[in-house]
Parts: structure tokens; sequence; C-alpha cells
């Protein structure tokens, strides 16, 4: 009798101890998150992940989702309006990219990463890595969604929980490839080159994919030399390199920077005859070509070691001739 009248005073604080386990789980949803990957241009990129981020439309902070595999992962959310975004790998794995506004939705934005450079006022960024990024500018957890990652103790309730939220991302690359061809007078005589192309965007807004209107120059290596066959020393060195977007219709300038081979003399020329074009490659990716030419023969300099050439100009040691085409 007295196992009895022990077993009955206990059963509300039984009772009560499931009820606080289920309002728990049902505080969240499971949400599960999947990418498409196929038009973004980042073939390769599987260990580096992906970082979705969602915003409440009532405002607060952002809960910020770290995928370990960038096709698939999961988040809990609580019930509430949501507008969300995903991108190519973690805030820390880009190095020439950074962040800002992240609490915001309509403010998130990536910029290409300062070079430090002291011998000019004017602001010099690097290429930025390249970025792919999905939307979704609405969708609501429901309350008859929370405690869908609760394993029920009853048929009905989990009937009335099973409602599936699943979201799809297909991200696409915000960042656009530019092709540069430097035409050069006395390649013979260089050891070295740096450009640098103004009137390009510093950013991108990740929640419209648009360019921010402040330009900035951007700074690239080219190499690859490439003499002339039937006009020695002529020749052309070649780059590629990344930008947020790019307008064929402002004014660019090129500008490049020569180490000659006697590893002392720097020469700064502005290039001239600059010509700017588009081309689609085999994905359908537009391309941006740039072709500009030296204003002047350089100066013929004396290699370090006696010698008097740079990029190994002996017509013996060229190797193989390659034919690379670069559409205009």
């Amino acid at each position: 009798m007295n196992q009895y009248i022990w077993y009955i005073c206990i059963l509300p604080f039984l009772l009560t101890a499931c009820d606080r386990r289920e309002l728990t789980y049902y505080e969240t949803a499971e949400v599960t998150l999947t990418a498409d990957w196929s038009q973004s241009g980042l073939e390769g990129e599987d260990n580096y992940g992906a970082t979705a981020i969602f915003y409440p439309k009532t405002g607060g902070e952002p809960k910020i989702v770290l995928m370990g595999n960038r096709n698939r992962a999961i988040a809990l959310l609580p019930e509430g309006h949501y507008s969300a975004v995903l991108f190519n790998r973690s805030f820390d794995d880009f190095s020439a990219i950074g962040f800002r506004g992240i609490n915001s939705f309509n403010t998130i934005e990536a910029y290409a990463r300062q070079v430090e450079n002291r011998s000019t006022p004017e602001t010099i960024v690097s290429s930025p890595d390249k970025l792919a990024v999905a939307v979704i500018e609405e969708f609501e957890v429901t309350e008859n969604m929370l405690g869908n990652n609760y394993t029920p103790v009853s048929s009905q309730s989990k009937k009335e929980i099973s409602q599936d939220c699943s979201l799809h991302f297909v991200p696409l690359e915000l960042t656009c490839t530019v092709k540069v061809k430097i035409n050069i007078d006395g390649l013979n005589n260089v050891r070295k080159a740096t450009c640098r192309l103004s009137g390009v965007p510093v950013s991108v807004f990740l929640a419209t994919g648009h360019s921010s209107s402040e330009r900035v120059t951007q700074e690239f290596p080219v190499g690859n030399p490439v003499f002339n066959e039937d006009d020695y020393p002529k020749g052309s060195l070649t780059g590629q390199f990344n930008v947020f977007g790019f307008s064929k219709t402002e004014e660019h300038n090129v500008e490049t920077v020569f180490l000659l081979v006697d590893e002392k003399t720097e020469i700064s020329q502005s290039l001239v005859h600059v010509h700017i074009t588009e081309s689609t490659d085999e994905t359908g990716t537009i391309i941006v070509n740039v072709e500009a030419s030296t204003p002047e023969k350089l100066p013929d300099v004396e290699q370090e070691d006696g010698s008097d050439s740079g990029f190994n100009a002996d017509v013996d040691q060229w190797g193989k001739e390659e034919n690379t085409e670069f559409p205009l």
C-alpha cells in the first residue's frame, strides 16, 4: 500500500519533467540545407565548405551556420520569418576578401583587401578570391515545424510535428574574370612586372549581387613572356585576376611598374592604346579582355650576371612554341 502512495506522490513531478523536456525541443525546427554548386564556377572547392547566414525579418542577431559539407547541412531555427545568404568558404578562409555589414541582410558586403603601399596615397587593392553566393529573400519557420527534430513518443504527436522544412540554394559567381595582355617594346630587359587597373569596384553586396559605387585601383602581377617571332625584342606579358564587376563604359587606366634585369632600375609607365572587349568561355561565363601597350621602348640595361637578357630571350632556350589565343 505504501508503495502505491509513493508512486502517486512522485507522478506529478515525472509528468512535469516530461513536459519541460518537450518544450525545450519544440523551441526550434530542423531545417535541411542543400546547395547545387554546378553554376558557381568553383569546381574543386569541396574541402572549403560554405557559410549560411539567416536574418530574422523582425531584426535581431543573425544565425550563422558553418557547413563543413558545402552540399548539405542542418540548421536549427526558431519560429519566424527569415532571409538567407549562402556563400562559399567561411569568413576566415579567404586570403584577399573581407566582410562588413554582417549584421544585416541588406548591408552584408564582401570587399577586396587593401594592399599596403606607401608610395601612393590612392587606395590599392588586391585581386579578390572567387566568390559565389545564393540568396533566399524570404521563408518562414512555422509553429507546426517546431520540434521536427524530436522523436515523438506517440503516433499522434508524430503526425503533428512531421512537417518538413528544407531550403535549396544555387550559388552563382559574383566575381568577374579579367584577362590582361601587355605589349612591351624591350621585353628582354624586364625582370618583373606589376600592373594596376583603375576604375574597379571595391566590393559587392551579397543580397543583391550589385557592385558598390566606390572605385579603387586593383593591383595584379603579369608574366608568361612571349617574344614576337619576327620583331624581337618586342613581346607581351599576360595576367588574369578577379574583380567585383567591371564596366566597359567607365574610364580605366593601366599602369605598369617594371623592375629591369639589373635588379635596381624601376620604371613606371602609363600604358596606351587600352582596348577592352568581352568574350564568353566554354561554360558561358563572360570574360573581360584588356589589351594595352607601353608608350615607349624600355631602356637596355646589363643584367647583374653580365648578360643582357631578362625572360630567357635566347631563342634556343625558348622551348617549344606555344600558340595562345587572346580574344579581341
